[in-house]
């Protein structure tokens, strides 16, 4: 019994690496987006993730949706090689801080 439980928490913390497993993270400028395409200016240069309907936009911590996301905003793209292309897994960003 107490042998299961164990072997039940070890696989439970290993699925959230594995799920990562292969990623790619950036942080950046939105250069230009689209529902099928998104482009980050980064310190390595551009940057292009393909945006799919799976694709999760977070905008100050609460689910978004793409249409929320301009040109110039700030933000980290989490994303994993897919059919020889990056796709964006989960997009994450905040309202432009007022000057």
């Amino acid at each position: 019994m107490k042998a299961r439980t164990i072997i039940s928490l070890l696989s439970a913390l290993a699925l959230p690496a594995a799920a990562h497993e292969g990623g790619h993270d950036v942080r950046g400028i939105v250069t230009s987006v689209s529902g099928q395409e998104l482009t980050v200016n980064t310190k390595k240069g551009a940057e292009r993730f393909v945006v799919t309907p799976q694709t999760e936009f977070v905008k100050n911590g609460s689910r978004s949706a793409a249409r929320e996301l301009h040109e110039s905003d700030r933000v980290v793209v989490h994303a994993k090689k897919k059919n020889g292309q990056m796709e964006a897994i989960k997009v994450q960003f905040a309202t432009p801080k007022k000057q």
